[in-house]
This record gives structure tokens, C-alpha cells and sequence, in this order.
């Protein structure tokens, strides 16, 4: 075990220790917002929240992407290049890929090599951080994520836009999807499958798994047309953008 991994595990004992303390800051600063006073330090309110992650009081998913996200910068991450093989990474641990993106872990484990963030094989171990974008593209479901009111989730399956129906948001976890909890998410009016795209070109949503993409070849996605760089095989870990500028690129 080296270093980082040591310190790690060192933060982890220290929120078992201390999780009763922090998680009464952390309501002190809940009931000050609900009384309508100003909460505590922004600094203590996000390393309550990181310590009771830690100390496994609360997961991932009772959280958004954008509330990790600022928890992580209190908190800080492992980089995975730093991370020894057979060196353990602990559940809710924030990791940056070796892509430079940011990854919330699910599961504790023991790094091996093969089980990259972000790769279909650790898709079980690693959840990828995510921003809303700006130019309003609707991101597809992922299980553990906590979907804030108001956003907007494209379903895999039925290839919809969902919308959570209640104002704390909603996480589902597997194998639930959107269009099979109609008490949490409601459809988005006029949503379809279809994503406005070239029609000329094969849409993603419509081809099975396992389809073979070839050099040269193009399909539509979400009203976006690609052109194949490298040949690959449809998953959804490969949905755009996932593989953009590598295997695929935005057709001219």
C-alpha cells in the first residue's frame, strides 16, 4: 500500500470516529436554512458531508453530480495513475480517470488495471461525474445518480426524455428505469424516440447491440450526425459522446 492509498484509509477510519459529530454539524446547518437564518461556513458544511460519505451514513446517490462535484474540491480525489494495483478503493471514493474525468466509486474494490474508470468493464465499480450541458442536450439515465428536479433523462430503453415528478429529485438504482417508476418520473410532453437527426443515416437508439460501426460509416444520435473513425461495436458505454474524437467524430 502506498502513500495516498495509506491516507486514504486513514480518512476512512477517521469518519467512522468522527461521523456523529459531523452529522450533527450538518443538521445544525440544515435546521438554520430551514429557519430561514444563514447556514454554516460553506467549508464545513461540504467536509461534514464528505466525512458522512466516507463513514458510509450517506451514498452517492443521496446527492447530485454537481453537489459531489463541490464536495470533491473540500474533499479532494485520488488519480487513478497514483493508485497502486491490489491497493483498495473504498465505495463513494472520488477517482479522476485517467481521461482527466471525474468518477464517484460504487463499490469497494482492489484496483487492477483492467478496471479502468470509465471502461465497460468497471462500468459496475465507477459512475462518471456529470455536468448538465449547456446547449440543452438531454443526458441518458444512469443508475445511482440523483436526478434534481427539473432535469431531464433520456430512458434507454423506450428512448424517451423523463422528467422527476417530485422536488427532492429522484435516484433509481438497477434495474429500475424511468418509464417503469411512473410515481417518480413523468414523460416529458411531445418527447419521441426520434432524435433529429440525419434521416438519411441510421439513428443509435435503433440499431441492436453488437452492431459492427465501420470507417467511414455515419449514424444520428440526439440530433447530432457522427462519422466512424475506427471500427468498434455498438454498447452503451459507446454512446456518444463517450467515444468522440477516438472512435467517432461530429460529421462535417
Amino acid at each position: 500500500m502506498n502513500l495516498t492509498a495509506a491516507r486514504e484509509l486513514n480518512k476512512q477510519e477517521e469518519a467512522q470516529q468522527q461521523l456523529h459529530l459531523w452529522a450533527a454539524i450538518l443538521a445544525t446547518h440544515d435546521a438554520l436554512i430551514a429557519g430561514g437564518l444563514t447556514g454554516l461556513p460553506a467549508v464545513h458544511v461540504e467536509r461534514a458531508k464528505a466525512v458522512l460519505l466516507r463513514a458510509g451514513d450517506k451514498d452517492a446517490g443521496d446527492y447530485t453530480d454537481t453537489e459531489l462535484r463541490t464536495i470533491t474540491v473540500t474533499s479532494g480525489a485520488r488519480v487513478w495513475s497514483e493508485i497502486d494495483d491490489g491497493d483498495p478503493i473504498f465505495r463513494n471514493e472520488a477517482v479522476v480517470g485517467s481521461n482527466g474525468d471525474l468518477y464517484i466509486t460504487t463499490q469497494q474494490h482492489y484496483k487492477r488495471s483492467d478496471l479502468l474508470p470509465g471502461s465497460t468493464a468497471a462500468r459496475t465499480l465507477f459512475r462518471l461525474l456529470r455536468t448538465e450541458p449547456e446547449d440543452g442536450t438531454v443526458l441518458d439515465f444512469a443508475w445511482g445518480e440523483l436526478v434534481p428536479y427539473g432535469a431531464k433523462r433520456r430512458d434507454p430503453q423506450d428512448g424517451k426524455v423523463y422528467t422527476p415528478i417530485h422536488e427532492q429529485g429522484v435516484t433509481l438504482y438497477e434495474p429500475h428505469y424511468p418509464h417503469l417508476v411512473p410515481s417518480e418520473y413523468k414523460l416529458v410532453e411531445d418527447s419521441s424516440g426520434g432524435d433529429g437527426g440525419d434521416d438519411t443515416v441510421p439513428r443509435w437508439a435503433d440499431l441492436e447491440d453488437g452492431h459492427t460501426f465501420n470507417v467511414g460509416d455515419r449514424f444520428s444520435d440526439y440530433g447530432k450526425t457522427y462519422e466512424v473513425l475506427r471500427q468498434f461495436f455498438k454498447a452503451d458505454s459507446y454512446r456518444p459522446p463517450a467515444l468522440i474524437g477516438d472512435f467517432y467524430q461530429l460529421a462535417e
